[in-house]
Order: structure tokens, then sequence, then C-alpha cells
């Protein structure tokens, strides 16, 4: 049995490689539980993105390098859509944006940088495959990070060839309105007769609406909570330093908020003072994204320390979890950092930029872990560190996250052999 595992495979944040490679982990135990040996497995980006790291000066070489069949034939329809995206997501008047929102699908669905490129990729990637699964993270998106035409792209490419798709524990984030054409979009991608299972990691209710009456969506977990286990990797026995996971200078600004980079350098510097000064030993640290290391490294010239004090940018997931083994405890901006440190029992602390930060927190039993803009300040950061430091991470918590993830695997197994995912199935 061939499977295409379909997620943000070869993004920078290594976090997403925690999701991809644990759903692997699991599908291959569950799947071999019922008698099913012979297995491939195929990581499948779902943007399109080149497997490695690479170095570049601008947006346009970011493109060239990164991006899989990308041509600069096509780069004047691509800079147009990128301006019509930034009026779209500063719009309120939901009429404007949904007449650029259909100009934008008819693009992407001939442009050259878009579904031509899209489906010469996943006809390459998907060749031979026997089943797609979409690995979860948070893909129900269209507001920002825009999912929604990829995952259309993928619904057709199964359609046309006949192969099974299943989602699981997607994730919602953003806006959801299914009056706005992006968001249709997406509710086409997940209401196919391709689509043969679907569960949620949250926000249960907007994804059995895209889902649709005739599919029932089933509350399950994010797969990387078992990436303790999928990795052999566990948690150091000396641990003395706080790791502090740092995120780029733009991470609000681009979501409408207000908090620019030299906020994000100043609140960062801060906390490394006030944990100096309750004389807590600290590193900062990157999930491998270039722009997070960047902002980390004007975080040392503002407090003058050396280059020692920020880990060596992680080009490979199992060396970032090898990372987070080793810290005390979190204070992070990255979920699947936290995520990985959870499933060593390692606490941590969100800065919340995004909701699905809340939602996961609350999922583990500590919404107050998750800390939002009105409270980035460093002594109130490092409250929240020392009080999670205290409480620890519960097993049980571990066990319920861990045992829904595999829930969720085991499902798509039997499905796939033919035993039915239960009551509630989505076919």
């Amino acid at each position: 049995m061939k499977i295409a595992v379909c997620g943000l495979v070869n993004s920078e944040n290594l976090g997403e490689k925690f999701i991809s490679r644990s759903l692997i982990h699991l599908l291959e135990e569950e799947l071999e539980k019922r008698g099913v040996t012979d297995l491939s497995f195929r990581e499948v980006d779902i943007r399109a993105t080149k497997e490695g790291h690479y170095t570049y000066r601008n947006p346009v070489e970011k493109r060239m390098r990164t991006l899989s069949g990308y041509s600069l034939y096509g780069l004047p329809l691509d800079l147009l859509d990128v301006r019509l995206k930034r009026i779209v997501q500063s719009s309120d008047d939901l009429e404007k944006k949904n007449r650029i929102s259909r100009f934008r699908h008819a693009l992407w669905r001939a442009g050259r940088n878009f579904g031509q490129r899209y489906r010469r990729y996943f006809d390459a990637r998907f060749a031979g495959a026997d089943v797609i699964v979409i690995d979860g993270a948070g893909l129900l998106e269209y507001s920002w990070n825009e999912y929604q035409e990829p995952l259309l792209a993928i619904t057709l490419y199964a359609e046309k060839h006949g192969i099974p798709v299943f989602y699981n524990a997607i994730g919602r984030a953003g806006e959801y309105d299914p009056k706005d054409t992006r968001c249709r979009v997406l509710m086409r991608a997940l209401r196919s007769d391709a689509v043969k299972y679907i569960s949620a990691r949250d926000s249960l209710r907007n994804v059995q609406n895209c889902a649709g009456k005739r599919k029932t969506v089933r509350m399950r977990a994010d797969a990387a909570f078992t990436v303790s286990d999928a990795f052999s990797v566990r948690a150091e026995e000396e641990r003395s330093v706080i790791g502090i996971g740092l995120i780029r200078g733009n991470a609000l600004t681009t979501y409408r908020r207000d908090f620019s980079e030299e906020a994000w350098i100043e609140l960062f510097a801060g906390i490394a003072r006030e944990l100096d000064r309750r004389g807590c030993p600290y590193m900062f640290f990157t999930n491998g994204e270039k722009l997070d290391e960047e902002l980390g490294r004007k975080v040392l010239a503002r407090l003058g320390l050396p280059e020692t004090y920020l880990a060596e940018r992680p080009t490979d997931a199992e060396v970032l979890l090898h990372t987070i083994a080793g810290f005390r405890g979190l204070i992070t901006c990255r979920m699947h950092s936290s995520i990985a440190a959870f499933s060593m029992g390692i606490p941590s602390v969100i800065l919340s930029w995004n909701d699905k930060v809340d939602k996961y927190m609350k999922e583990i039993g500590c919404p107050e872990r998750a800390i939002d803009l009105a409270h980035f300040e460093p002594v109130y950061v490092c409250d929240a560190l020392e009080k999670a430091l205290e409480e620890g991470v519960s097993p049980a918590a571990q066990a319920r996250m861990c045992g829904l993830a595999r829930q969720s695997a085991a499902e798509i197994a039997g499905i796939l052999t033919g035993e039915g995912a239960g009551e509630g199935s989505a076919i």
C-alpha cells in the first residue's frame, strides 16, 4: 500500500515535520496491527515547496529557490496576486472581497505559477499512490495562509484518479464565513465523495460545517502529540536551561495586529533579563525558520550577548526535538515546539498570536499557559512559566491526547483495511 502524506512537510518550520513523521509512525503501527506490512510512505508538500533549506536575498529569489516548478514568466501575475491578496485581507467589504477572490480563483486555476505548477507537482508526487492523507495542522484556513486552493487541487486529482482522501486531525484558523468565496472553495474540497474521513483537532463545529451534513467529523488530536515516541526521544534527565522560542518579526503585523519587530525584540530581550534576574539560565532557539533566526540575532545584539546564547538553526526535525528535550521549560511562540515539549513532559507557555494556540492549550487543560497580546510583558510571562514549572505536565492529559491521536490513525487504518471506523464514520 502506497500512502501519500500531505501537509506543510517542506516548511522551514520543522514543527510541521513533527506532524507528518508522527502520523506516518502511527499509520504504520495501526496498519501493521491489521496485517498490512507492505507499506511505503511519501511526503507531499501542500504548497509544492522543494525539500531542503535554502538561502535567498529577496522574495523573488526565495520563490525561485524554494517553490517547485516556479517560472519567472509567471512572476507578473504572481505579483498581481500578492497585491490583490493584500486588498482582500485588509478589506471588511465582503462583496468586494468576493469579487477579487473570484478573479483570483480563476487566475489560480489557470496561472503558470498557480494551478499549472501545482498540477505538475501533484502529478509527480502522487503518482502510484493508493491513498492520500492530509496530515492535519491548521490547513483549513483561507484568511491568511490560503490553503483552500491547494486542497481543492488535491481533491480534483483524487477525483480524477479514484484515490481516497483522508483528513487527519485537521485544524481551523482565522475567519470562517460560508458566504466568502475562499471559504466555499474550501468547502468544495472537503465535501467531495473522494474524501472518506475527516477528524478535527479543534473548531469541531466549523470543520463540520465545512465538511457538510453527509460527513461526520470526529474530534481527535494532532499526531505530533506522539512525537516523542515517533522519534524515540525523551527529555534529558538533567535540565536547568529555559528555552526561549523565537518567531519572525512580522508575525503579528501580517495578521493585522499592532506589534512590530522592534516590539518583539524588546519583549524577548526583556524576558531574558527577567529570567537572568530570577537566576534562570536560558537559551534562544528556533523551529528552523530563517526569519526567526534573524530576529534572534537582533535580540542578542540588543542584550550584548554572544551567539552561544542562540541554538544553531536546525535543518532536521530530530535535531530540533533533541534541542527541546534539553530544556527545563519553554517560553515559545511556535505551537509545535510546545506540543513536542508536552509529549516529553516539559512544561511550556506560549506567546499566543493565533487562535489555534488558545484552542491547543484549552485541549490540554492549561488555558492560562496561552498568553495573549495584552499580557506580552516579561514579568507576567516569567510568572506564568514559573507556575507551569511548579504544576508540570499532567500524565493524564498526555495519555488523553496521545490516545486521541492514535485513535484517528486507527480509524483511518480501519477504513483502509475494510474494518470501518466505527460509529459516525465519514463514509
